[in-house]
């Protein structure tokens, strides 16, 4: 029994996702994503809410998630009990909401909020940034 349960310990180690988005802090995320002319993409989650829980197990470990996010933003993760002067600064209420911000500007696009399966979640983010670069006419 005891060697059953230990296999099982094992195993959950094992396939357990550790991958997960390599994130910036809020002041040094600004500074990079300037500097490569690079958007953001600020995510706000409250630590133990539920679809703040999902999207950090589910979404930010997905390997497509990964790598879109790292091609495509500086990703910066705030913790909304730990940051609230940024989280005041963006309104956010709901967790998570995540926004994608211009490199140049303060303009921001979105929200996305709550919790989306990977693919809905890039699907997302592809359509926030499409509305950020409009197709020239």
């Amino acid at each position: 029994m005891f060697l059953a349960f230990f296999i099982l310990v094992v195993l959950v180690f094992i396939f357990q996702r550790t991958d997960t988005i390599d994130w910036e802090d809020y002041d040094t995320g600004i500074k990079l994503a300037e500097k490569q002319n690079k958007p953001v993409l600020l995510a706000f989650y409250k630590e133990f809410a539920p679809m703040s829980t999902d999207t950090r197990r589910n979404t930010y470990t997905h390997h497509d998630v990964i790598d879109y996010v790292h091609r495509n933003f500086i990703p910066i993760l705030i913790n909304v009990d730990e940051q609230p002067e940024i989280t005041e600064q963006y309104n956010i209420g709901y967790y998570p909401t995540h926004y994608i911000k211009s490199p140049d500007s303060n303009e921001i696009f979105g929200p996305m909020i709550g919790y989306d399966p990977p693919a809905v979640f890039i699907k997302k983010l592809k359509d926030l940034l499409d509305k950020m670069n409009p197709p020239d006419k």
